[in-house]
């Protein structure tokens, strides 16, 4: 895993390609994936790609960015949904 990690891409890549299938499995009803992981997650992404060693890929930024917007998307869509994704904080 250390080796993925270092990768030309970056370990925010990695960490932005695992929330997205964290969030996959979260709205299957997988009940090992939590909003309070799934915060956990995004807390991580953010903190590597503030970091900087290496410098943040634009394309992780924007891979990132449409994430989160799916995230609020999901949040304001309202109905069951919207009340599984209302404890995740962004």
């Amino acid at each position: 895993m250390v080796n993925v990690t270092r990768g030309s891409s970056g370990p925010a890549t990695l960490y932005v390609e695992i929330l997205n299938k964290y969030l996959y499995y979260f709205e299957k009803g997988n009940p090992q994936i939590t909003s309070s992981a799934i915060e956990g997650l995004i807390e991580l992404i953010m903190t590597e790609m503030q970091s900087d060693n290496p410098p943040s890929d634009p394309s992780t930024d924007a891979f990132f960015s449409s994430t989160m917007r799916y995230i609020q998307f999901q949040k304001q869509k309202g109905g069951v949904m919207g009340e599984k994704y209302q404890p995740i904080k962004v």
